[in-house]
């Protein structure tokens, strides 16, 4: 039975994670290479789900054409603060493996603190730093 895929190339999919042992927090990825394009998922907290999602893409400059530039687009679920975590992760990835991405981002932690937000964010950061690294091998 033909399923109309063949031909095509495997999408290259890998898993990154970053966590905080005195927390217990952890943030888990889903990157999926789709040709030049990256998809990436990210989840943590009690229960992962999709909180927002942003598209970057990276462009020549229209001052400069020799150098890239990168444009976000987002949407978010309502009552969500997910938000600034997806436009500036797919932003920063997209600046700096110069491809379009994808983000979704979806924490969910039940009665969260200030301190563990800070702490998430910081995780957050350290989890596209580690993307970057891995996309780059």
């Amino acid at each position: 039975m033909s399923t109309g895929l063949e031909g095509l190339p495997a999408l290259g999919i890998r898993r990154c994670a970053v966590e905080d042992a005195a927390s217990s927090t952890r943030l888990e990825a889903v990157c999926v290479s789709c040709g030049d394009d990256l998809v990436v998922v990210v989840g943590g907290g009690e229960r992962y789900h999709v909180g927002a999602a942003a598209l970057a893409i990276s462009i020549p400059s229209l001052k400069d054409p020799a150098t890239r530039t990168s444009s976000s687009s987002l949407v978010s679920v309502p009552g969500h603060k997910e938000e600034d975590l997806a436009r500036d992760g797919s932003l920063a990835l997209s600046r700096a493996l110069e491809r379009n991405v994808v983000m979704t981002v979806g924490i969910h932690d039940d009665g969260i603190t200030k301190e563990r937000i800070r702490g998430y964010v910081e995780l957050f950061g350290r989890l596209v730093d580690e993307i970057a690294r891995d996309q780059r091998r």
